[in-house]
């Protein structure tokens, strides 16, 4: 690894930068007696899969710890992916919908990804401050709302006429738009889409015009980070600058770190759990259920076993659940995800506590590998003042952060970065590239490394925190007034991320883009998020309610009903519930 440092010096550019639930407690975890149902393990089916029943352990009576063997070298059966059915066609509702049928028998074009996606860690279905340096009104960034594309417009963007032609006699066809119409009818549909943009944590605030004249060049950063291949058009240097920031940000030595910008977060997990298999080839994952796909995902890449660990009410891991999952399986090696933002609840996992853990079990530094999933909010939490520090001067071994996240950027990127010793365990020289194999990727993206560089020269420290303040008042002030047009909203401390109970109107939530789970929905606010669009949002959002009324919880372990944990803090609307009410 030392010749890696050495060649990378051979880069003449390179920049160095220096509660208790009611009646339940349910907020406590641990082992408690109460009259209320269990929650249901999340479907995950592999014909190596075991699970294991913790009595008395956990927010649960009886909480079952899902353990998936991925070991076998079996293929995985075909139904391994299981797809959940659509929340509305079980759940019992306060008034009937009509409206996904209506909508269905308009025409219209679906610009949005199927209802369900595939969700490895639960059991659910899914629907699918202005930055102080931009200069002018980015897609979706400002106050205005975009008009929907006309049916003509629609009609050129329809799989038909965009389609390629394969002969001559297809390409002349009178009803073919050409390029330039389908384009422009793109544009509209795209800044429509941007403008009404609340339930995924994208930043849609920035302006890259500047780097317009690279997109000429092939960018390629093939290799590693810091070995220099033949290939002369790449951005090394910006990359490594980027590598040194995030770095610097989260407290490493100088040389004693390696890291690379990945296509997205995924990759940056996938990553960090491949070094966790290579130091600890026996080792096992432990990750709560409400993480990124992504990480369980990577088991199943590696054959890893892993546990799905259940959660708290506000999204985070059962500390004592994992105690007891760890404390059974003292013989294997620990590989711990820390969540630094879940998924759907922005949940922050307590890094302090977990270590705690791991010292009162006795579990040796040399045999646990901590692995953090900071996709959004490990990339907030440093500017959050008396936020809790996480950072590798304590005992973690990765981190992965998405780039087009809280920067903001127009293609998927992030950034992996790792201890410099476990990068060893992977790194192959490779005499076509004159560079070593270290990355998941073999050709790299070398204008997303760009496009960072600059976001992070031209905003800067204050910049960045800038964008943090504003994400997370404005997110207080969607929490306050959805909570005063009498829904059920919550809001975690550490975090932009505002859940509320699912809207009843499938239109709604495709015009807002919002990310729902089984009866819950959720919108990251971020800097792109303006008091002017939420009062809007919130003013449809009423008017949903009064048209459609309210989801009605299928059960009492809901993800809805857990919205009622006093664990959160502050106060609520409760959910329209059904005869289980007395339980709680």
């Amino acid at each position: 690894m030392r010749a890696i440092l050495q060649s990378a010096s051979r880069i003449a550019t390179r920049t160095s930068s220096s509660g208790s639930g009611s009646g339940s407690r349910v907020g406590f975890g641990g082992s408690f007696v109460a009259q209320r149902a269990s929650a249901a393990a999340p479907t995950l089916t592999n014909a190596n899969a075991a699970t294991a029943t913790v009595v008395g352990v956990g927010s649960n009576p009886t909480a079952t710890v899902v353990g998936i063997r991925f070991k076998s070298s079996l293929p995985l059966p075909e139904d391994d992916d299981i797809i959940a059915p659509h929340p509305s066609s079980s759940s019992t509702t306060t008034t009937t919908s009509t409206s996904a049928t209506q909508h269905d028998s308009e025409p219209h074009l679906d610009n949005n990804t199927s209802d369900t996606i595939k969700d490895y860690t639960s059991n659910t279905s899914k629907a699918g401050t202005p930055s102080p340096w931009a200069v002018f009104d980015a897609w979706g960034a400002g106050d205005a709302i975009a008009d929907p594309l006309s049916k003509e417009e629609e009609a050129v963007l329809s799989p038909e006429m965009v389609r390629i032609p394969t002969s001559e006699h297809d390409r002349s066809a009178d009803n073919l738009p050409d390029e330039s119409r389908i384009l422009e009818c793109y544009d509209r549909l795209l800044k429509r889409k941007s403008s009404v943009h609340f339930g995924y944590p994208y930043n849609l605030m920035y302006n890259h015009e500047e780097l317009y004249e690279f997109m000429k060049y092939s960018i390629n950063n093939l290799g590693d980070p810091f070995v220099p291949s033949n290939y002369g058009v790449h951005s090394r240097q910006f990359e490594c600058a980027v590598i040194d920031f995030f770095a610097d940000l989260w407290k490493m030595e100088k040389d004693s770190y390696w890291g690379y910008v990945t296509t997205c977060g995924t990759e940056g997990n996938l990553h960090g759990i491949l070094l966790a298999r290579e130091c600890h080839p026996d080792g096992i994952l432990y990750s709560s259920r409400e993480t990124h796909y992504s990480v369980f995902k990577a088991a199943r890449y590696y054959r890893m076993d892993a546990k799905a660990i259940p959660t708290l009410p506000m999204g985070e891991i059962d500390y004592d659940a994992l105690a007891s999952e760890i404390a059974k399986n003292r013989d294997r090696p620990v590989i711990i995800n820390v969540n630094i933002g879940t998924t759907v609840k922005g949940a922050v996992d307590n890094l302090d506590r977990i270590l705690r853990i791991l010292k009162t079990l006795g579990i040796p530094r040399e045999r646990f590998h901590i692995h953090c999933d900071g996709a959004l909010f490990a990339m907030m939490m440093p500017f959050v003042d008396w936020a809790p520090e996480v950072s590798f001067q304590k005992p973690i071994d990765s981190i992965a952060v998405s780039g087009h996240k809280m920067l903001g950027c127009p293609m998927p990127c992030g950034i992996a970065l790792t201890r410099k010793e476990h990068v060893k365990k992977v790194e192959q020289k490779i005499d076509y590239l004159n560079s070593v194999d270290t990355t998941i990727m073999g050709s790299r993206n070398g204008q997303a490394a760009l496009y960072l560089w600059y976001s992070l020269r031209k905003k800067g420290i204050a910049g960045i925190k800038r964008d943090v303040v504003h994400c997370m008042e404005t997110a207080q002030y969607l929490r306050d007034k959805i909570t005063e047009a009498g829904l059920t909203c919550r809001l975690n401390d550490l975090s932009s991320t505002v859940v509320l109970e699912r809207p009843m109107d499938d239109k709604f939530i495709k015009r807002w883009q919002l990310a729902c789970e089984e009866d819950i929905a959720h919108v990251v606010v971020m800097p792109n998020v303006t008091k002017v669009k939420i009062d809007k949002f919130v003013e449809e959002l009423v008017e949903c309610k009064e048209k459609h009324g309210r989801w009605t919880p299928a059960r009492n372990d809901s993800p809805l009903v857990k919205l009622q944990s006093s664990s959160w803090g502050g106060s609520y609307v409760a959910p329209s519930v059904g005869n289980f009410k007395e339980s709680f």
